[in-house]
């Protein structure tokens, strides 16, 4: 619903930060190790993720797209809600949680508050698949190619899942969107 949020940061708690954009003051929650980078009066694009609950609307912010991404990989893990997601992410930042699951480490998952070892072997096999395919978000050539097929009238969803399956660095530009252009034809024709 909401990609991400730009403006005026107006106010800095540890869990969560106030952005003033167009006269509304939007209450965003944030991993904590995040909060210890922002201050009062700095001007920020936060990516965002909405989460819509019976009892409450809240909104959750990451500095990273990828970020963003791995949070709501993490809340459709069975067992693991917003809060804990939000806990997950403000001990381990994006790189250090992939070494973890890429080590298998279930006592370093489980020492986070919320965690204990049924729930860290369950984030470790849900996330083993996963994880890789975010790594490339930071990397120039993989969004520029993103933005080449978003600019084509695929949806940013549906190329984003075709580019983290036929990414790779040792392909060059062209060859990476001709096969992502080949599979998204396919999917249209479906």
């Amino acid at each position: 619903m909401l990609d991400f949020i730009e403006g005026k940061v107006i106010k800095v708690k540890p869990d969560r930060i106030t952005i003033k954009t167009g006269g509304i003051g939007y209450l965003i929650k944030i991993p904590i190790r995040i909060s210890k980078n922002l201050s009062e009066d700095q001007e920020i694009q936060i990516f965002t993720s909405f989460v819509l609950r019976e009892e409450s609307i809240e909104i959750y912010g990451f500095l990273e797209s990828s970020e963003r991404d791995l949070f709501e990989e993490l809340i459709k893990i069975s067992g693991i809600g917003p809060r804990l997601a939000i806990n997950i992410l403000s001990t381990y930042d994006r790189e250090s949680l992939q070494k973890i699951i890429d080590q298998e480490d279930i006592g370093s998952l489980s020492r986070i508050p919320g965690i204990g070892k049924k729930t860290s072997q369950r984030i470790l096999l849900e996330l083993k698949g996963i994880l890789p395919s975010l790594k490339y978000e930071r990397d120039q050539r993989y969004v520029d190619i993103l933005t080449a097929l978003i600019n084509l009238g695929y949806k940013r969803k549906e190329a984003r899942e075709v580019l983290d399956k036929v990414y790779g660095s040792q392909k060059d530009e062209a060859t990476i969107i001709r096969e992502s252009l080949s599979i998204l034809a396919g999917k249209d024709g479906k």
